[in-house]
């Protein structure tokens, strides 16, 4: 079932970062513009999500808005794309249908579910993604992230058990590995290939996931340029490691350990797409951006990379 969907899957998913302008608007038309970017260098997959997509800043109709916009104009130009949008990162299992069927109305491909209310036991999460899937008909890609215990506030990663019930919701095409654990992750890819997962954080971590299964993951520096996570997964399917270690070493290592280490990856992420010249790298409160001084190290870093990226596909 949904078997397009998971072999659609496979490869570079391409985040979507959401600007705003001076007034703390969504910044839509510099957002087209990067969407576009990312098209023309070979994204085919995109994702907004909870967190990159910062849905924490917006409210819950500024979010459909933005998944309608993201949906229409993906699918404008392209109808093959495949497009993941999302629920709120806190709401009611009402309103996550709710969006389901927004997003399945408006031509998403699925709908990506975070569950951020304590958990208690697996039933309680399983019955959740059931409803929503039950009621709007609407594929779904778990964002697997680690819960807070309901019986004593710690944090928790998610138990073997649920992984292993995931199957029973036919939904459930995919999940989005945020865990950054590895025994996590690898219990994670013991569903595939049945469910797709997309791993998240630096290629360079992906590459210790190979041996398990891995298929998919989510874009990290080939945010400024598509054609980066393109030619990397080309390369690790042909197991190429001298364009791999050109990726990790030249490309990325300079801005994870340079830029994203120091200032955070939430902090950095728009803050690279401003240096290249894509959207401003502001935030609404209480996320702050950068400061001028902190800027300016990103933009050399930036220009240090851009560098690599041009001799690269040169």
């Amino acid at each position: 079932m949904y078997e397009h969907l998971k072999q659609g899957l496979e490869g570079c998913v391409y985040t979507v970062f959401t600007p705003f302008d001076e007034q703390e608007n969504i910044d839509y038309e510099s957002l087209e513009r990067y969407l576009n970017h990312l098209y023309i260098g070979g994204a085919r997959k995109f994702y907004v999500m909870a967190y990159n997509s910062r849905y924490s800043q917006l409210k819950h109709s500024e979010i459909m808005e933005l998944n309608e916009f993201c949906i229409k104009l993906l699918k404008r130009l392209d109808p093959e794309n495949i497009v993941v949008v999302g629920d709120p990162i806190h709401c009611s299992t009402k309103e996550s249908t709710e969006f389901a069927v927004h997003a399945k109305e408006t031509g998403a491909d699925l709908i990506s579910l975070i569950v951020r209310e304590k958990y208690f036991n697996d039933e309680q999460i399983l019955d959740h993604f059931a409803e929503v899937g039950r009621n709007s008909n609407m594929p779904i890609l778990v964002h697997e992230m680690p819960f807070l215990s309901g019986y004593d506030g710690t944090q928790m990663h998610w138990p073997h058990s649920l992984f292993r019930k995931l199957p029973s919701i036919p939904e459930i095409v995919a999940l989005k590995e945020d865990a950054k654990d590895f025994e996590t992750t690898c219990l994670a890819l013991e569903l595939e290939p049945r469910i797709r997962v997309v791993i998240a954080g630096r290629k360079s971590t992906l590459m210790q996931y190979k041996p398990f299964g891995a298929m998919s993951y989510l874009n990290g520096i080939s945010m400024l340029d598509a054609r980066i996570g393109e030619e990397f997964w080309q390369a690790w399917k042909n197991n190429d490691q001298n364009t791999i270690d050109f990726i990790l070493n030249q490309l990325e290592a300079p801005f994870f350990d340079q830029c994203a280490s120091k200032y955070g990856w939430h902090r950095t992420n728009k803050a690279l797409l401003q240096a290249a010249g894509y959207m401003h790298r502001r935030d609404r409160m209480p996320l702050k951006h950068l400061n001028d001084t902190e800027y300016q190290e990103v933009v050399t870093v930036h220009n240090q990379v851009a560098k690599s990226i041009q001799d690269f596909f040169s």
